[in-house]
């Protein structure tokens, strides 16, 4: 599926901020208010801006609850980040990885359980990890269950740890998953594009799907923002970039003109807090970017 070139962020929604705690706060409290949520959608969707990342993080199902409820969720097309990371690791301290697993499937469709109980337990029985993702996949991805989907992006958590480890039988794993199982493309979230693009070179991956860092800041690109725009010189990946306003430390304007600058960006993903913040947003990157 064609991507779309604006990916609405969802950090704003779940309260999450790269740069500071006091607006991460400030996030929290205004989209509180599930009302706000919407007009926000609304007007992107009417500017013609659909698509939206989310991860299944507690707060982005109860915004989908929502959208559903108001019909708006028809209109968006989504983009999971899966696994919602920080909240597997919690329960695994507290109950274990058999008692996690047990607490998420019990909360699925009767018809899902036995294919989760079957992959997980399996996985656990064997210590097969490459099956253990198969069962997180199906559990993450009950969330979107039945709304436009375009791709299913890969967590940067889990994509780091496997290239540092050179974990490729996992990352194949997650290809396939997802192209038979769903039908849709998957995605990989990256805070190391040189890397990843070294190591799919390696392995054979056929132009992927790759999220990853590029502001003119170099906020968050490693090991350099040099060498970032070498491996995008390459044109090997198709390439969301995310993190443009380096989590707020650049305006628009300058962020955009730098993205701009750069050859391979297929889409952009954006943060927007406002009306006001997305029709500038939106009017800049239509302008500066040619996306």
């Amino acid at each position: 599926m064609e991507l779309d070139p604006i990916i609405l962020g969802h950090n704003q929604f779940i309260g999450v901020s790269h740069l500071s705690q006091d607006a991460a706060r400030a996030r929290v409290e205004r989209f509180s208010d599930l009302e706000r949520v919407g007009e926000l959608l609304r007007f992107c969707v009417s500017e013609g801006v659909r698509g939206m990342m989310l991860s299944s993080h507690p707060r982005a199902r109860d915004i989908l609850d929502y959208l559903r409820a108001e019909g708006l969720a028809d209109s968006l097309n989504l983009y999971p980040l899966i696994p919602f990371a920080q909240g597997y690791v919690r329960r695994m301290n507290a109950v274990g990885m058999p008692g996690m697993l047990k607490e998420i499937a019990l909360s699925a469709p009767w018809r899902t359980r036995a294919s989760i109980a079957v992959e997980g337990g399996l996985g656990l029985a064997r210590r097969d990890l490459t099956r253990l993702l198969g069962a997180f996949v199906d559990i993450e991805m009950l969330t979107f269950k039945g709304l436009e989907t375009r791709a299913v992006f890969l967590h940067d958590a889990f994509v780091d740890l496997a290239l540092a480890l050179g974990a490729r039988e996992q990352l194949e794993f997650f290809d396939g998953f997802v192209r038979r199982r769903y039908g849709l493309r998957p995605g990989y979230v990256t805070m190391n594009f040189p890397l990843l693009v070294g190591s799919f070179r390696r392995w054979g991956f056929d132009r992927p799907l790759v999220m990853t860092t590029f502001n003119s800041a170099g906020f968050q690109m490693n090991p350099s923002r040099e060498a970032c725009e070498r491996a995008l010189a390459e044109r090997y990946a198709e390439v969301v970039a995310m993190s443009t306003l380096a989590a707020g430390y650049l305006k628009p304007a300058e962020a955009f003109r730098y993205v701009n600058s750069l050859p391979g960006i297929a889409s952009v993903v954006v943060g927007v807090s406002t009306v006001e913040h997305a029709r500038e947003t939106f009017t800049l990157i239509g302008r500066d970017t040619g996306i």
